[in-house]
């Protein structure tokens, strides 16, 4: 592949990207509230929370930034704040069944609107699309474990 195929696919990550961007709410919760909600589901399906800290790694923000989305999905009974007796300087971060339901709704949503455009790419394109984007996923994850 030369410079120009990368680039091309570059543009077109960035359309995605910045269509992504422009997309507000998905079904009842904002975008980054779908973002955070579902990153902490993913955490936490080995456990049953989720340190502030890793939440911040894993987003590539800030704790106290972090600690700001937090409050705002604290207050909407999204999540709940766990306080270590031990250490008050760690703090996890769980679902509430609210936030769970929430999670699934939005979830819902986003399938609703994916299936209806997959529905319009049509049965061939979409499985070669998905075969296509497999096979990328692999090359990239090769390339990134030898590197």
């Amino acid at each position: 592949m030369d410079i120009g195929d990368g680039e091309k696919i570059f543009q077109t990550m960035q359309k995605f990207q910045n269509m992504a961007m422009n997309t507000k709410m998905i079904g009842e919760v904002s975008r980054i509230e779908f973002v955070i909600l579902q990153l902490i589901k993913t955490i936490t399906d080995d456990s049953q929370s989720v340190t502030m800290s890793t939440l911040s790694e894993r987003l590539n923000v800030s704790k106290s930034a972090v600690s700001q989305m937090i409050n705002v999905l604290e207050d909407k009974d999204y999540v709940k704040r766990i306080l270590t007796k031990n250490d008050r300087r760690i703090v996890f971060v769980r679902l509430t069944e609210l936030g769970e339901h929430s999670l699934e709704k939005a979830l819902q949503s986003f399938l609703q609107v994916a299936n209806q455009i997959f529905g319009r790419m049509g049965e061939k394109d979409t499985e070669t699309l998905l075969c296509l984007l497999d096979k990328l996923y692999l090359i990239a994850s090769d390339y990134n474990n030898n590197k």
